[in-house]
This record gives structure tokens, sequence and C-alpha cells, in this order.
């Protein structure tokens, strides 16, 4: 395993240091940065660029080293996140909630303004009125359904 890391490390060599996007310098642990030299939560900066909240701000050899010192003290590490975790752990049959970012949430949104725009309001074939949704009115009016072929 130690071996398929490494290798994968010398592959990602662009991942030494991460640019800031806000004053260009480049940096190991770049999550800190932002706290210190912007003020900035994590969280407003990965919005603030786009990029995905699961995108990790610090280079692949500060990576290693916290892999690395896990391993090394594995027990305790997993005792405090299971004693951690008691306040938040999830109850059986609900579902994690799923982050995502104003970037993210804009281009959905997007989207939907895309598909609705293309949308034609129809006559409804029964009754004659006009809907948005024809296909759910004939449904939960009439009890039909529309085949498109």
């Amino acid at each position: 395993m130690e071996r398929r890391r490494l290798a994968g490390l010398s592959e990602r060599l662009a991942m030494k240091k991460l640019k800031c996007l806000i004053c260009g310098k480049e940096f190991k642990h770049l999550g800190s940065h932002i706290w210190h030299g912007h003020k900035i939560l994590a969280k407003e900066y990965k919005e603030e660029f786009g990029l995905p909240y699961n995108m990790a701000l610090i280079s692949d050899e500060i990576k290693l080293k916290k892999q690395d010192a896990f391993e090394q003290d594995r027990e305790r590490y997993v005792a405090n996140l299971k004693k951690a975790g008691k306040k938040y752990q999830f109850v059986k049959g609900q579902s994690g909630q799923h982050r995502t970012s104003e970037h993210e949430r804009k281009a959905v949104l997007e989207r939907i303004e895309n598909y609705n725009a293309r949308r034609k309001p129809e006559q409804c074939p029964v009754c004659k009125m006009i809907f948005d949704h024809l296909d759910s009115h004939l449904a939960n009016k009439h009890k039909l359904l529309r085949i498109k072929s």
C-alpha cells in the first residue's frame, strides 16, 4: 500500500503546493493560509471560487504526513473518533445531508430555468384549458396518460 501511495504521489507533482486564488501565492497548507491570511473559512473560499466541498486544501506531502501519523497511533485516533462521533451518529433510516457548493447550486438552478424556458404551455384536449404541465394535469384531473411517439 505504501508503494502505491508513493507512486500516486510521483504522478501528481503538481500537488506539491496549492496556489491561493486570492493572492496568487503557493502554500502546502492552503486552508491555514486562507484563514490566517485572508480571514475567510475554507467553506467560503470554496464557494467563492466554485470548488467542490470535498476538495482537500493541503498538499500531497502534508496529506501523507497526516496519514502516517494516523497509522502510527491508529488506536488512539479511532477511540477519539468513536467518542466524538456518538453525538453525530445517524439514526437508522435517516439520510445524510448532501452538501452542495454555491457554484453547484447555481448550475442546477440554471439548468432548471433553461428547461422551463424551453417548455411551451399546452391545451388540454378534454377541458380545453391551457397548462404548463399538461401531463400532470391529465394524470391528476382526468386519470389519463399521454403516450408520446
